[in-house]
């Protein structure tokens, strides 16, 4: 196959040290992925300048809105542009059939990260930024949270997706 369909990737899923804690995620079911697509490892927050390691960032629901928050010692810094304007270039620059992203991260998460409520509550179904502005702007470009690529019939199904994406 000469000509590979493009699927980005958390970095951290295929080996890069890039998390929060200087960690990786990795992933062999993901990284065999390799033998049909070609894989393109992203990390958002490294991208939008943040380093390793480094302070945890999150999201706090602020209204109506969901803000991507670093609150340190040295007070809180709103990263939520900078992630939404990332996620848009990122798109534009690359000709995407297909992600799989970090479940549970604050810029990768699907419908699965922890969210600060304005009550000072917590709940486990929030978006990531870079997640959720892709999902805005590219609708239709599958999509597989890294947990279920261990369930085979999930990861045939993005599979799927992925080679049929475009036509």
């Amino acid at each position: 196959m000469a000509n590979k369909k493009l699927i980005a990737v958390s970095a951290c899923l295929l080996g890069y040290k890039v998390r929060y804690d200087g960690e990786h995620q990795t992933n062999e079911k993901i990284q065999s992925l390799s033998e049909f697509f070609e894989l393109l490892p992203v990390c958002p927050e490294m991208e939008i300048g943040l380093g390793v390691p480094r302070e945890k960032i999150a999201l706090y629901q602020q209204g109506l809105m969901t803000r991507l928050l670093i609150c340190g010692d040295k007070g809180s810094i709103d990263l939520t542009e900078k992630m939404q304007v990332y996620a848009q270039n990122f798109l534009k620059v690359h000709n995407l059939a297909g992600m799989i992203l970090k479940d549970k991260s604050p810029s990768c998460g699907v419908d699965n990260c922890k969210q600060w409520l304005a009550t000072g509550e917590v709940n486990s179904t929030g978006t990531g930024i870079f997640a959720a502005t892709v999902m805005r702007l590219a609708p239709e470009l599958p999509m597989l949270q890294s947990h279920l690529a261990e369930q085979q019939s999930e990861l045939h199904a993005f599979i799927n997706q992925v080679k049929c994406y475009g036509y």
